[in-house]
């Protein structure tokens, strides 16, 4: 572990000089340069992957054939379902070989799901992340007020010095908390907020209602949560400042960053994105180019995109693809009873739930909330034992939590299933 520890941010500065090189390729040459890494990684998983090995062999698949980006469709897609119940499967043979770094996510689907990632790809991913953020004028160093799950003991703001950093713990986001950081915000004059929009948005109401100032930075990054319409005309109202969209995932398998023009593009340095048509949505698919130690190829990300006209280029230069909109996943947030609100920063309260396959949160009164779970033969009493101490860390303890097993969620008229439902007034924005 400290090898890996030590090798990230060697690796991440490497291939961040390599990302500032690569962000204004040609066409050819990205195309070039994906079907490389995509021939690359059939060859690895072919060779020391069990899953795709048994899957090549059943579907009479030839690794040492495959052309790249053209013969992608060959192969099945890749549903969080098979990587819960073939975990073991799809880790290399070699993966030590790669690092082993073990992760975990449940999204704003409710589904906890369990991975690793090889020190390539985390380093990787750091290195294009940072190179986003430089398009909102981001860099290391420079003043900035970050919101998002920190779990700090003691306090809801601590200041990094290294890093010229105040992180507020989204845990903690109530008003009192927030009055005492809109003073600290105002003396740190941050160039850059950062973190969930609807964090960032709570931040700026309460100021508004309290009748407080509060210092508008250069830009605000957002990532973590769907940045609709809505929250980016009110970000941009409430702070005076262009506000950025980013779309990345724990298990690294794509990533979308907007421009210094305003557009979002995928990242097609990072990772392949596949958009699948289909009854009239255009589902986004993606394959990271750099994990190793357990590929997921063609992996169905669950999130719809709005993809722009393939001839139109930006006028940033780049020639990564331009789309439209993320139409991500739309939670409305939890209000407990001693007065936080809770977004975006309660999807890994079930990552660590065994045997839960989905879950939602229904939150029926200011002190109750219904949890529903989807569950198979692997779920047990310390499952559910995990699961409520996950909640309480966030929720605490004066919420009444009643666990019930069903098999179906909830769904919204829209017909979408998402993972907190508000039925006190606390709806998406």
């Amino acid at each position: 572990m400290e090898k890996t520890i030590f090798q990230i941010p060697v690796q991440t500065l490497k291939r961040y000089k390599f990302y500032k090189k690569s962000q204004y390729w040609s066409k050819e040459q990205i195309e070039k340069y994906q079907d490389e890494q995509l021939k690359k990684l059939i060859i690895h998983v072919s060779e020391n992957v069990p899953y795709y090995r048994n899957l090549f062999k059943k579907i009479g698949f030839n690794a040492y054939t495959f052309r790249g980006r053209e013969d992608m469709h060959k192969m099945p897609t890749l549903e969080k379902e098979t990587v819960r119940t073939n975990h073991k499967a799809l880790i290399a043979d070699n993966a030590q070989k790669f690092g082993i770094t073990s992760d975990s996510t449940s999204g704003s689907t409710g589904t906890p799901l369990h991975f690793i990632l090889s020190t390539s790809v985390q380093a990787n991913k750091l290195a294009a992340l940072l190179r986003s953020f430089g398009w909102a004028g981001y860099k290391i160093g420079k003043r900035t007020f970050s919101m998002q799950s920190y779990y700090f003991r003691d306090s809801a703001i601590q200041f990094n010095r290294f890093y010229n950093i105040l992180r507020f713990d989204s845990n903690k986001l109530d008003k009192k908390n927030i009055i005492n950081t809109i003073n600290e915000i105002n003396k740190l004059k941050p160039v850059f907020f950062m973190g969930f929009p609807f964090d960032i948005l709570i931040l700026g109401k309460i100021a508004e209602q309290e009748g407080l100032k509060i210092h508008s930075p250069k830009s605000i990054l957002t990532y973590g949560e769907t940045l609709s319409d809505e929250k980016r005309k009110q970000l941009t109202k409430l702070f005076r400042c262009k506000v950025y969209n980013f779309f990345s995932m724990h298990e690294c398998a794509a990533m979308i960053s907007e421009c210094e023009k305003g557009k979002l593009h995928l990242i097609e340095d990072f990772a392949y994105h596949e958009i699948i048509e289909e009854a009239g949505t255009q589902r986004l698919i993606g394959t990271s180019f750099y994990n190793y130690s357990m590929p997921l190829i063609r992996y169905e990300i669950r999130d719809n995109i709005i993809v722009r006209d393939e001839n139109t280029t930006c006028k940033c230069g780049r020639e990564f693809r331009i789309i439209d909109k993320i139409l991500g996943k739309q939670c409305d947030y939890i209000q407990t009873p001693d007065g936080r609100f809770l977004g975006a920063v309660m999807s890994h309260s079930i990552d660590n739930a065994k045997g839960v396959i989905a879950s939602q949160c229904i939150q029926n009164s200011i002190d109750q909330i219904d949890v529903k779970l989807i569950i198979d033969n692997n779920y047990n009493k310390n499952s559910k034992l995990l699961l409520e101490r996950e909640l309480r860390k966030r929720l605490g303890n004066e919420m009444k939590l009643n666990f019930n097993i069903v098999n179906e969620l909830e769904k919204l008229p829209s017909g979408k299933t998402p993972f907190i439902i508000s039925k006190i007034g606390h709806k998406y924005i």
